[in-house]
């Protein structure tokens, strides 16, 4: 089991960028990732991402696919183009073939569908940035996890 301590050495002094268009998708994810990252830059949709990513320095991208203005792949796409080194992680209500396969095209590092598992997305992060084999990430150790838990468990 990787302790929240192994992935907080890589995303501790990290910006990210996280692109989702569902407002409580958003604020509920936003709330764990906040405990892992430096900073969290949110956008509200691709077009918003593509503005934020080049007004700032960003260190990793998480986005959802579809999304008005201009979708997650659209984005990807972009930002591939700018740097092609960039973690960036794609989630999806899509788990069909199609996706995945526009998603790689677009040079993502991971592809998730959704609802959104924390622990696997922490877990996709983890790999992501160690280029590792996914591990058990412990998430008593995130602090906000037991409130978003409770939120969920009430929905």
């Amino acid at each position: 089991m990787v302790a929240i301590e192994s992935l907080l050495q890589f995303t501790k002094e990290m910006r990210l960028l996280y692109v989702e268009d569902n407002r409580d998708s958003r604020e509920m994810t936003a709330m764990i990732l906040e405990d892992l990252f430096k900073e969290i830059i949110i956008a509200v949709d691709g077009e918003d991402g593509l503005v934020k990513f080049g007004e700032n320095k960003i260190d990793m991208v998480i986005t959802d696919i579809n999304m008005p203005k201009m979708d997650g792949l659209s984005l990807c796409k972009a930002i591939r183009k700018e740097n092609e080194h960039i973690p960036l992680i794609v989630l999806s209500a899509h788990n069909e073939e199609q996706f995945l396969v526009q998603s790689f095209q677009a040079g993502i590092n991971a592809y998730m569908t959704k609802p959104i598992d924390i622990q696997q997305l922490i877990t996709y992060i983890y790999k992501v940035l160690t280029n590792a084999t996914p591990k058990k990430v412990d998430l008593a150790d995130v602090p906000r996890y037991s409130s978003y838990k409770k939120i969920m468990e009430q929905i």
